[in-house]
């Protein structure tokens, strides 16, 4: 049953899980003294391990490949700057704290990671569903 959820809604919950991920591992390297963009670079890594796998499994629900894996890194990659040159708006110009703003980023780069999301997975995945 909890497969015939749509893969929007599937979307929604892994892309939520990887907000509060991200909104909670960025303040918390930057509250042990890392630069927001130091802290962001880590936390990538982890959110974007962590979500392909959750993607994969849940949302697309097709076999894991590197090939996806690398997709899936490079769309996510834009993420990157994105996100520093939105979190460093949000703070260093408009003065919201960093938890702040890394949430402000995640939201306002939730559509494109869909659209992203789903060309990565998918891609590589034609036949291949579980």
């Amino acid at each position: 049953m909890i497969l015939r959820l749509p893969a929007g809604f599937r979307y929604s919950v892994v892309a939520g899980i990887c907000f509060v991920l991200g909104a909670v591992l960025i303040p918390a390297f930057s509250a042990l003294g890392l630069h927001y963009a130091l802290a962001t670079v880590i936390a990538f890594v982890i959110v974007t391990v962590v979500g392909f796998a959750c993607h994969c499994q849940w949302t697309f629900q097709v076999e894991r490949s590197w090939e996806g894996y690398l997709r899936y890194t490079s769309a996510m990659l834009l993420n990157l700057p994105l996100t520093i040159i939105l979190i460093g708006l949000a703070h260093d110009k408009a003065g919201l704290s960093v938890a702040w703003s890394a949430s402000l980023a995640s939201g306002i780069l939730f559509v494109w990671n869909f659209v992203a999301v789903r060309w990565a997975v998918l891609r590589s995945s034609k036949g291949k569903a579980r």
